[in-house]
C-alpha cells in the first residue's frame, strides 16, 4: 500500500476509532457526518485496497488494532470488512 493511503487510513481508523468512541455505530456516524459521499467513497477504495492486498494477515491485525484502539476486536479484519459494507450500504442509499 502506498505510504500516503497508509497514513489516510491511520487517520482514519485513530480518528473515528479511539479511546473516547462510544461504539463502532457512533464512529460511523460522525464519517457520515464529515464526509461527502464522494470523500466515503475515496475511503471505502482505501480499506478495499489494504483489504485485498497480498500480505501478513498478523501485520493487518496489529495495524487496526493499534489504530483503532478504542474498538474491543473479535477479528479486527472482520471488523474492518464490516465497516466496509456499512460504508458501501451508505453511499448506495445515497
Amino acid at each position: 500500500m502506498k505510504a500516503e493511503f497508509e497514513e489516510r487510513l491511520k487517520n482514519f481508523l485513530g480518528g473515528y476509532w479511539h479511546q473516547d468512541v462510544a461504539s463502532t455505530e457512533s464512529g460511523l456516524q460522525e464519517v457520515f457526518m464529515e464526509h461527502s459521499p464522494e470523500e466515503i467513497r475515496e475511503l471505502i477504495e482505501i480499506i478495499q485496497g489494504f483489504l485485498d492486498e497480498p500480505g501478513d494477515l498478523d501485520y493487518k491485525r496489529s495495524f487496526i488494532d493499534y489504530w483503532a484502539d478504542g474498538v474491543v476486536f473479535e477479528d479486527p479484519i472482520e471488523w474492518l470488512r464490516d465497516i466496509l459494507k456499512k460504508m458501501s450500504e451508505y453511499i448506495n442509499l445515497e
